[in-house]
């Protein structure tokens, strides 16, 4: 990283957004603990101005004296002078597809750590495409896919790898959320996490393209293989209906699980994601919604429809106001983990079936802004306070490859983002 002094330690960038605002109590917390200083960026000083009162009042901390910096997305020269004043960028600045790689840029060129909650595959791997040599150079970090995409399920198949004593083959994630008490009025998600998933299924074919310049040359096929579950299924694991989950955790999963077989020499652990509904009336719901995105999101005047009347897509799951602080406090998740291999090492050609198997289950609060902030925060943190124990070098990283050596599991554990195994077993 740049020798060049450096102000503060940490920025967050996009700070007056609802997930910059549940980031700051946290940021204020640690930074205490840990003796660092930090600030706050955006395009508006007034607005930062008035958040930074707003949160004074809500969390009754000072925060008069945090330093503010005029930041914008479009002003290149803005975004560099703001990374040279700290050692980490927290981007919470979406939609990363149109607004993310200007501030990636200007940390790599100005030796700057980076780390944000992108879900969109996109944008994560045309970074690690463009990006990762000169980060390397730098001796930088840039780690996307920091909030509930994808630490949960991305860090706990790395939590099962550590707690699995033999070789891990298989693993499935089940990701569940619900509300304590019963459902309250108004969304459970936020319009940026909604219109990231209109545009990343939009541009598709802009994926592949990167995909075949980023991956070259196939992992080899390891058996068993693990074979998607398409029609919605029963899992003793969990209460519901259980349907392939098509966000972003699986090829982050599956970026991290490259890395350790490519770097490390280590068998690449298969996964497939899913979710749960409760009740058969609700996966034919999903479906018929699952179908009408999948055709709007391809079409300019689809997406436009997608985009403007989010609520009436989602059955009100996401919408333009955001959630309220009652549902957020209310709302909890838990991505459960499957794993399936055999006791001791085994060769890669190994073919006979398993005969052990692994449980655990990731639980937290809200999954867009309890968990994403806890994640974000921790792991802004780990990179400037555990550098030692990433991969050597510098680079751009998913969570489970960048965070396998440090504490973080540990630190989130003691943060609210529990791990936990439920149980091995013997499958002989």
């Amino acid at each position: 990283m740049s020798k060049h002094t450096r102000d503060l330690d940490i920025i967050i960038f996009g700070a007056t957004g609802f997930t910059g605002k549940h980031c700051l109590p946290l940021i204020e917390k640690f930074s205490k603990k840990l003796h660092l200083k930090w600030g706050v960026a955006g395009r508006s000083e007034k607005k930062l101005k008035e958040f930074l009162g707003q949160c004074e009042k809500e969390t009754v901390t000072f925060l008069e004296n945090v330093p503010i910096i005029v930041a914008n997305v479009q002003e290149e020269e803005t975004l560099r002078e703001m990374a040279r004043k700290a050692r980490i960028i927290i981007n919470c600045c979406g939609p990363y597809r149109f607004f993310g790689e200007p501030v990636v840029k200007a940390c790599v060129e100005e030796g700057t750590h980076h780390v944000d909650i992108s879900g969109e595959s996109y944008y994560m791997e045309a970074m690690q495409l463009k990006y990762h040599s000169k980060a390397q150079e730098k001796g930088i970090y840039i780690i996307s896919a920091c909030g509930f995409d994808s630490i949960p399920a991305d860090l706990g198949v790395v939590f099962l790898q550590k707690k699995f004593n033999g070789t891990l083959n298989s693993v499935i994630t089940i990701f569940n959320v619900w509300e304590e008490g019963g459902p309250t009025p108004g969304a459970t998600l936020n319009f940026g996490t909604w219109e990231s998933a209109v545009y990343e299924v939009g541009y598709a074919n802009e994926l592949r393209t990167v995909r075949r310049q980023l991956f070259p040359n196939k992992l080899p096929s390891f058996r068993p293989k693990l074979k998607l579950k398409i029609t919605p299924h029963k899992n003793d694991l969990v209460v519901g209906w259980v349907l392939p989950f098509l966000g972003s955790d699986k090829p982050v999963i599956e970026r991290s699980q490259r890395l350790f077989h490519e770097k490390d020499s280590k068998r690449p652990v298969q996964a497939e994601t899913y979710f749960t509904v409760k009740s058969f009336m609700n996966v034919i719901s999903m479906t018929i919604m699952a179908m009408i995105f999948s055709i709007f999101a391809r079409f300019g005047c689809g997406r436009n429809l997608l985009l403007k009347y989010p609520e009436r897509f989602t059955f009100g799951f996401f919408s333009r106001a955001p959630p309220t602080e009652e549902k957020v406090e209310k709302v909890r998740f838990s991505v459960t983990l499957y794993g399936e291999g055999w006791n001791g090492t085994v060769p890669d050609d190994h073919r006979t079936p398993p005969n052990k198997a692994i449980a655990a289950k990731v639980t937290g609060k809200h999954p867009g802004y309890g968990a994403t902030c806890a994640s974000l925060v921790l792991a802004a943190l780990t990179v400037i306070t555990e550098t030692d124990k990433m991969p050597p070098g510098g680079g751009v990283y998913p969570p489970g490859y960048a965070f396998a050596k440090t504490s973080l599991i540990e630190q989130l554990d003691q943060n609210e983002v529990n791990f936990q195994v439920l149980f091995e077993k013997d499958l002989s």
